[in-house]
């Protein structure tokens, strides 16, 4: 990569050229013309520095706090008359502190929130579109303060923009590739998963790779694969009407999908009921390959040392739809966004955008999350993490099949709920999802039923919702 300035010169420079840099209510005057008569023209009032206070809301987890304290410390150096009180909460108190503190009239100026997960609740960014509660960020990216070809195109386009606008500053992707153990794959003597495999080709690996004991209990399990939507998904149905406003897995792609899905759990290739507790996925050894879950490749490289097996990654198995469905894989999206409610707009937006797009986005990058920007590619990401000559041929394959996945498009939303106002439900990922495995585990009925009583079970649950 190419050498960088050090940081305060390259802030000195930036001050330099930003000087306009100012809450509204600070704003300098015109420019001043020269007087004739060849007098000197008067020197512009210079604009007073901005000052006030940001409440900045995030999830609180210890590989998130370095990144967070110099996210803070560069803005400290540019503005540092804006103070900024952090609020980090962890994840299983995340969404009821942020009722509670929007309900008691507290102030939240700048705020993490998620994309297709965590939909229907505080945490979903679909909520508080809904309440017209978030600062339009649609203009930044017209403006050119963030530019739109600093990002993955598919990506920024399809994903992160909401009823034709942007809400915020995006910052992460999940790297959700199709993961899998080299070292399983080589005692068994099965070929590595490539970016020409199809569902028939996962089938035989799935298979190969589960082994069992003589009284059926599982050793090792092929694969832990994908929940029913990504299937249903590459199938060719997008189980979402086009206005999202209600659930169309009555067709026969639909079929088709959840008929795959079913051949993993249903043979006890993958994880279900007990075993998802024994086999949680790779990450435990002894999954051939795991094709659902947001997990980063520095999560899995220290594992990997500890139970002593390789992995790598590549794009999932191509099924039946044309491309890019046929290969889609689930994925989700984080933003920071910022609340109309602000004291500071202005300020609130420099703030996300150095977060999630400016230096800020650095350190971020730098715990091994994948950004949607381009700027941090494959060289960055060897760079930060001190990958040895060995490692980096390792984990490029993980970090191209990555990036691969984005430029392409390669992408469905992790959440498939519908919009509905105001909802306290939750998703309707899970609701399907354990109807079906009650169904597959007591083989008591065909998968025809087991689909048609999920789908009446999310029908009920977005009628309860909008009562």
């Amino acid at each position: 990569m190419s050498a960088k300035l050090n940081r305060r010169d390259f802030l000195r420079l930036m001050a330099i050229g930003s000087a306009g840099l100012a809450l509204t209510a600070c704003g300098g005057g015109a420019a001043t013309e020269a007087p004739s008569g060849g007098d000197e023209p008067e020197p512009e009032p210079e604009a007073p520095e901005p000052e006030g206070k940001l409440v900045w809301y995030a999830a609180q987890a210890a590989d998130h706090l370095p990144p967070f304290q110099a996210q803070h410390e560069m803005w400290s150096e540019m503005y540092p008359k804006v103070e900024i009180e952090e609020v980090f909460v962890p994840w299983s108190e995340y969404s009821s502190k942020m009722n509670t503190m929007i309900g008691g009239g507290e102030t939240i100026d700048v705020v993490w929130l998620m994309i297709d997960n965590g939909q229907g609740g505080p945490l979903g960014v679909d909520t508080w579109i809904g309440r017209d509660a978030l600062i339009d960020f649609t203009p930044v990216f017209d403006s050119g303060e963030m530019k739109r070809e600093d990002y993955f195109e598919g990506v920024l386009e399809n994903h992160f923009k909401i009823d034709g606008k942007f809400w915020g500053a995006p910052f992460e992707c999940w790297q959700a590739v199709f993961w899998y153990n080299k070292t399983l794959f080589d005692a068994a003597g099965v070929d590595y998963p490539t970016e020409d495999w199809t569902w028939a080709d996962y089938r035989a690996s799935a298979e190969a790779l589960t082994i069992r004991s003589g009284d059926a209990a599982p050793e090792q399990l092929g694969t832990r694969c994908a929940n029913w939507n990504t299937f249903v998904w590459q199938a060719g149905c997008p189980i979402l009407s086009e206005d999202r406003k209600s659930v169309v897995i009555d067709s026969d792609e639909a079929m088709e999908g959840f008929k795959e899905w079913e051949y993993y759990v249903g043979n006890g290739y993958s994880p279900v009921g007990d075993e998802t507790n024994v086999f949680g996925g790779l990450q435990s050894g002894k999954v051939g390959t795991h094709s659902d879950g947001n997990y980063m490749w520095t999560s899995f490289r220290e594992v990997s040392k500890e139970l002593e097996f390789d992995f790598a990654a590549t794009l999932a198995p191509i099924g039946p739809a044309p491309l890019p469905t046929g290969r889609a894989h689930r994925a989700g999206y984080n933003v920071w966004s910022a609340f109309k409610k602000t004291e500071y707009p202005e300020m609130a937006q420099k703030f996300v955008t150095h977060l999630g797009y400016g230096d800020g986005a650095e350190p971020w990058a730098a715990t091994g999350r994948v950004s949607p920007l381009k700027k941090f590619d494959l060289d960055y990401y060897q760079e930060v993490a001190e990958l040895t000559e060995d490692e980096k041929a390792k984990y490029a394959t993980v970090l191209n099949a990555t990036f691969s996945q984005m430029e392409n498009d390669y992408l469905h939303p992790n959440t498939v709920a519908p919009d509905v106002e105001n909802t306290s439900w939750g998703t309707i990922n899970t609701p399907i999802a354990e109807e079906l495995d009650k169904v597959i585990l007591d083989k008591s009925q065909t998968m025809e039923e087991a689909i048609d009583i999920a789908y009446q079970r999310v029908l009920k649950a977005i009628e309860d919702a909008g009562a």
